[in-house]
């Protein structure tokens, strides 16, 4: 939309401001379908709206009463307990319990509630203007005439009863200004702004209708585009086609001349076949002719005596340690085994190189029984080898504690302007609750946390973003992954956030 500079829309939004700043009152807006009333709540929002707490609801065909009452209330009292099933009044006294408030509920597509929800919204106005600590107003932005009949009906026999303003068409300097702002963001020719000129004199004042002539002339622009590349985009395919036609004849033209080259063979010069199968024979008789040699070699050859000595059988005996001693074990030390592997590689047999027998069978006639000190020399090692072996297992470890780390902004998010606005994840009461939070949602590097004290205990905001306006923090919510957007965020302003992180110094 262009830049609210128009006078009419000025002063409605003036009106505005100055019936919802010292009371409370239930303002209806109303208009023609096109006239601009969902951008006029959005922009009242973001520039003309004093109260601290404010609430933004666009209804929907689909919602039901719960889920208004839900989307309100959680706008106005942050981390709130209460039940959708209740009236809003009896929410606000249950959550607010005496406290002040100050807050601006702004519905757009207000015709789409019930009378119920129509009611209940009277209730918390005439309720706020009962009580001094309470400052409520609501703003309903709806057809014209869809309201009437309830708002009627809720306040029949009461003294007070709900202002109405009107959204008035665009005054005939207002529509120029407009159609020019349009024309200069396309960059129109002389001939395309006296057509689009024509064309939106025939169409009412109001700013949708203006709107959809843009959108309308972008998409005949759009379509003609398309129209102009379509015989392009034809004889493209139709070269590339001919282009494809011509290198397959070419490729088949020249391996059609390879394969009669091949064919074609010069007098006096044989196939490959032919020179294999001759080669074949001379090798075959090649053969032939040197077995015939071999044979008559042999015949005249002494027969030769083939009883050569065999060697004797290898003797195993001796050369496993414990063979004959099957409920014993020897442990030898590493360093008598190099000493045995040495006295081998010189020709002995390995006794030489102990001071002791270590095998009968390697002692022969002068085997020694073994005295009890090798007995225990052996027992010794024996121990010696399991305390090593205990030694090598390592004890299990007791996991170490994972120390929780959660870095908090409330310097950070006290710096920045009150104007500002958030989105809201979740509010815990721990910081492992919350490092486990951000691990979870996979946000622990863009979300930021401050703490603050509620009913003397220590709470954790999560926060997410740091936006102009409500509108734009609504689009960013849009733009969240799916599991962050399942938390249903809500906007939060910076002058809130401040007001919560006083409370914690």
């Amino acid at each position: 939309m262009i830049a609210l500079d128009l006078d009419t829309q000025i002063q409605l939004l003036s009106r505005i401001q100055f019936l919802t700043r010292f009371s409370s009152n239930l303002v209806q807006v109303t208009g023609e379908s096109g006239a601009g009333k969902t951008w006029l709540s959005e922009r009242y929002l973001e520039n003309w709206a004093n109260e601290p707490n404010q609430s933004l609801l666009i209804c929907n065909p689909s919602q039901q009463d719960a889920q208004h009452r839900a989307i309100i209330l959680r706008q106005i009292v942050r981390d709130g307990v209460f039940n959708e099933n209740d009236s809003m009044l009896q929410s606000l006294e249950y959550m607010l319990e005496g406290q002040n408030i100050h807050t601006l509920i702004v519905i757009d597509e207000a015709h789409r509630l019930s009378a119920t929800l129509i009611a209940e919204l009277w209730a918390l106005v005439t309720e706020a203007q009962q009580r001094e600590n309470w400052q409520i107003n609501v703003l309903l932005f709806s057809l014209r005439g869809k309201l009437n009949k309830w708002l009627q009906k809720v306040s029949y026999g009461q003294g007070v009863k709900p202002l109405e303003l009107e959204v008035s068409p665009l005054a005939e300097n207002e529509r120029e200004m407009f159609i020019e702002v349009m024309m200069v963001s396309r960059q129109l020719d002389a001939a395309q702004r006296r057509a689009l000129k024509q064309k939106a004199a025939l169409l009412p004042a109001l700013p949708g209708a203006l709107k959809g002539l843009e959108q309308q002339e972008t998409s005949s622009m759009e379509e003609k585009k398309r129209r102009s590349l379509l015989p392009l985009l034809i004889l493209a395919f139709l070269l590339l086609v001919a282009g494809a036609g011509i290198v397959w004849w070419t490729l088949t033209q020249q391996s059609t001349e390879n394969v009669e080259a091949k064919n074609v063979i010069p007098d006096g010069v044989k196939e490959l076949s032919e020179l294999l199968d001759e080669k074949e024979a001379e090798m075959a008789k090649q053969n032939a002719a040197e077995a015939q040699g071999s044979e008559a070699t042999t015949l005249n050859v002494d027969a030769v005596d083939d009883n050569i000595a065999l060697p004797e059988d290898p003797t195993v005996e001796g050369m496993t340690v414990g063979r004959r001693d099957e409920n014993r074990r020897i442990v030898v030390p590493d360093r008598v085994v190099d000493a045995i592997i040495d006295d081998q590689a010189i020709g002995g047999d390995g006794t030489a190189a102990v001071d002791e027998a270590l095998i009968p069978e390697l002692a022969g006639q002068n085997q020694v029984p073994a005295t009890p000190a090798t007995e225990n020399t052996q027992a010794s090692a024996t121990t010696q080898e399991q305390a090593e072996n205990a030694q090598q297992t390592p004890e299990p470890l007791a996991p170490a504690p994972q120390a929780v780390n959660v870095t908090l902004s409330n310097a950070e998010l006290l710096a920045i302007s009150e104007t500002r606005y958030a989105l809201q994840l979740a509010a815990l009461q721990s910081k492992a609750a919350v490092d486990d939070f951000l691990q979870q949602y996979g946000i622990e590097n863009t979300a930021r946390v401050y703490e603050t004290v509620r009913n003397d205990e220590a709470w954790y905001m999560i926060l997410i973003g740091d936006y102009p306006s409500v509108n734009a923090a609504r689009r960013a919510e849009l733009e969240l992954s799916a599991n962050v957007r399942r938390l249903t965020p809500w906007v939060k302003s910076f002058a809130q956030i401040h007001k919560e992180i006083t409370l914690a110094n």
